[in-house]
């Protein structure tokens, strides 16, 4: 059956909607510049966020933040190494702001402080096995979900996977995302298309919205 998204059930998830892979200035941005430059991954998620709750969606957001006492892991992965390293995402404690890196895009606030919008807790290295998301999908009662963010084959992969097998039916809107090079991209695409139930562009999501 193809995927049929409707404002009751479906949610519209973004991971990681942060300055520091997404804007200029931020600590990884020198990594995802020209792979948002070339899929234009900002306009695309402030088209598919604006849409989304013109139309009904409510945008469920997955941030990604590091604090002091992360810095004291005494086993990392690549990412999360890679993370650490350039100290991305930085937050004093969870009751403080965010740096200016881990702050979200200040062109997507208005979408995400929406009085609709739920702001999970963070995840700590790219699924939400360590946050609330999946918690706050069903405490709202969503069945399905439209993904978008970054990292293409890091966080959107992992939110993919994990949300099909907690059994959520899943889209992801592919030029919506961007990561730190084409290969990354395109490997993240074409798993995509291997799990998801849908793989779009912007538009081609917006018109099934």
């Amino acid at each position: 059956m193809p995927f049929k998204p409707h404002p009751n059930n479906t949610a519209i998830v973004i991971t990681d909607p942060q300055n520091d892979f997404m804007s200029p200035g931020g600590r990884g941005y020198h990594l995802t510049k020209d792979n948002i430059e070339k899929y234009n991954t900002i306009q695309n998620l402030e088209l598919l966020m604006r849409t989304a709750l013109n139309k009904g969606y409510q945008l469920f957001i997955s941030p990604h933040y590091l604090y002091p006492h992360d810095y004291g892991w005494q086993f990392t992965g690549n990412e999360q190494n890679m993370l650490l390293g350039l100290k991305m995402y930085e937050k004093a404690n969870a009751y403080t702001p965010p740096s200016v890196g881990a702050d979200f895009v200040h062109s997507f606030k208005p979408y995400i402080f929406h009085r609709r919008t739920i702001v999970s807790t963070p995840h700590k290295v790219a699924s939400p096995q360590t946050n609330d998301l999946v918690y706050q999908l069903r405490q709202h009662r969503k069945e399905r979900t439209i993904i978008a963010g970054v990292l293409s084959n890091i966080c959107v992969e992992s939110h993919m996977r994990h949300l099909i097998e907690n059994g959520f039916e899943t889209a992801i809107v592919y030029d919506a995302t961007a990561t730190i090079s084409e290969k990354d991209f395109q490997a993240a695409v074409t798993n995509y298309k291997a799990f998801a139930s849908a793989t779009w562009t912007t538009q081609e999501a917006i018109s099934n919205l």
